[in-house]
C-alpha cells in the first residue's frame, strides 16, 4: 500500500448525513412571525407560507435583473415564510425572473425552498426556475452568485445564528465551504452541494413546514436497488449482490450503483473515467455494504481497510476494499494480519486512483 498521512482529528468522523424524516419534519421549521421574529417553537402568531405574492413580488423594469438590489426594500417580505427580508441584512436572498418579478428571502433556506419549486409559491412561475440568484456569503456579509455557490447543509442551529434556526450556508468558494465544514464533525465535504441539489426533498430539510409533501428520493438517502441496474463500472447487476451492493447519488438527481466496495471507490476516485463529465464534486452521498451488515453504511463515515488479498476479502469481482461503521471493528481486522497495518485503515475521501486500480485495475 501507498504511504499516507493518518486521518485528521475531527475531519469525516461520526457524520450525520442521513436524517430520519421524521426528524427532518420536527426540526425543519421554527416559528415564523409577522414582526420578523425568529423562535424555536411554533405560535400562535405564525404566518403561513405566502400564497399572496403581491407582498413578495417587486416589478422593477428600470431595475437590472441580473444584479440584486441595495439595500433591500424594507416593505419586501420573504417570498416563502412572509418575513421581512430587510430584517435579516447579513441573510437575506434574492432572486429574478425574466419576466421582471423579484422575490425576496430572509434567508438562504428559503431562497432553496422557493428555488426547488417556485409554483408553489407562485403560481405565475409554476416550472420556471429564476433567472439569478444571490446569497450573502457567510464570512462576507456580501451578496454572492448564488447559482454557482457552495451551499453547506447545516442542520445545527446552535453552530450559526441565522433565521428561521437550520439553514444551508451560503460561500462564494467551495474552498471556503470546506473549511466551514472543517471544524465540525458532524460535516464533510458531501455536506457541500450547489443550489441545483435542492429538490423539493433536500429543501424539507430545512424548510418542511413550507413546503409540499413530496414522493421524491432525497438525494442524500439511498434507495432500493433497481432489479435492472447495471454497475456502473463492470456491469455486473448489483441486485444479484445483495451483501455487497453500494450506490452513490449527484446533485442533479442521478444515481450510480456498483456490484460492490471495490467498483465504488474505483467510481469515486474517477467519476469522469466512467460518466463523462462527471467529477467527484458531483457525488452528494455514497453508500456501501460492510461485512455481515445487511444494511447500507454511510461510505463517508465508513473506516475502509486496504486488503488486496481477494482470497481474505471475497465478494464480487473477487478483491473489495472492507467498510466498517467502526473505526475499532476496522482496526481489529487489520490487527489479525501481519501484512496489514494502520496506514490501511482510511477514510473513502483519502482513497487514491492508485489505491482503488488494485481492486479493479482493469476498468481504471
Amino acid at each position: 500500500m501507498s504511504d499516507r498521512k493518518p486521518v485528521a482529528d475531527g475531519i469525516v468522523t461520526r457524520r450525520r448525513l442521513l436524517r430520519a424524516s421524521a426528524a427532518a419534519t420536527v426540526l425543519g421549521v421554527a416559528g415564523c412571525s409577522q414582526q420578523g421574529e425568529t423562535t424555536s417553537t411554533p405560535s400562535t402568531d405564525t404566518t403561513e407560507p405566502a400564497t399572496d405574492t403581491a407582498d413578495q413580488t417587486t416589478q422593477e423594469p428600470a431595475a437590472d435583473l441580473s444584479e440584486p438590489v441595495e439595500p433591500v426594500p424594507e416593505e419586501s417580505r420573504c417570498a416563502v415564510c412572509n418575513m421581512y427580508a430587510a430584517d435579516y441584512a447579513e441573510w437575506n436572498a434574492q432572486a429574478t425572473h425574466e419576466n421582471g418579478d423579484r422575490k425576496y428571502f430572509c434567508s438562504p433556506g428559503c431562497l432553496t425552498a422557493y428555488h426547488a419549486t417556485p409554483g408553489h409559491f407562485d403560481d405565475a412561475h409554476e416550472g420556471a426556475k429564476p433567472a439569478y440568484a444571490w446569497a450573502r456569503d457567510y464570512d462576507s456579509r456580501e451578496y454572492v452568485d448564488a447559482t454557482s455557490a457552495a451551499f453547506v447543509l447545516e442542520e445545527t442551529a446552535a453552530h450559526i445564528d441565522a433565521p428561521m434556526g437550520e439553514n444551508p450556508v451560503p460561500f462564494e468558494s467551495e474552498q471556503a465551504a470546506q473549511g466551514y465544514v472543517d471544524q465540525y464533525e458532524s460535516l464533510t465535504r458531501e455536506d457541500v452541494v450547489g443550489l441545483s441539489a435542492f429538490d423539493v426533498a433536500l429543501a424539507r430539510r430545512f424548510r418542511a413546514d413550507s413546503l409540499p409533501e413530496t414522493d421524491q428520493k432525497d438525494v442524500l438517502q439511498p434507495v432500493s436497488v433497481p432489479s435492472d441496474a447495471e454497475c456502473t463500472v463492470c456491469n455486473m447487476l448489483p441486485a444479484n449482490s445483495p451483501a455487497w451492493n453500494a450506490q452513490a447519488s449527484h446533485e442533479d438527481g442521478e444515481r450510480a450503483h456498483f456490484c460492490s466496495p471495490g467498483c465504488l471507490v474505483a467510481y469515486y476516485a474517477d467519476p469522469g473515467h466512467f460518466i463523462d463529465g462527471r467529477e467527484q464534486s458531483d457525488i452528494v452521498g455514497v453508500w456501501t455494504h460492510g461485512p455481515e451488515r445487511e444494511e447500507l453504511l454511510d461510505a463517508t463515515m465508513a473506516s475502509f481497510v486496504l486488503d488486496t488479498n481477494a482470497e481474505r476479502t471475497g465478494g464480487p469481482m473477487m478483491g473489495n476494499p472492507l467498510a466498517y461503521a467502526d473505526e475499532t471493528d476496522a482496526a481489529s481486522y487489520v490487527d489479525e494480519y501481519d501484512d496489514l497495518g494502520s496506514e490501511d485503515v482510511v477514510r473513502l475521501q483519502e482513497i487514491t486512483r492508485e489505491d482503488a486500480a488494485s481492486y479493479r485495475g482493469s476498468f481504471l
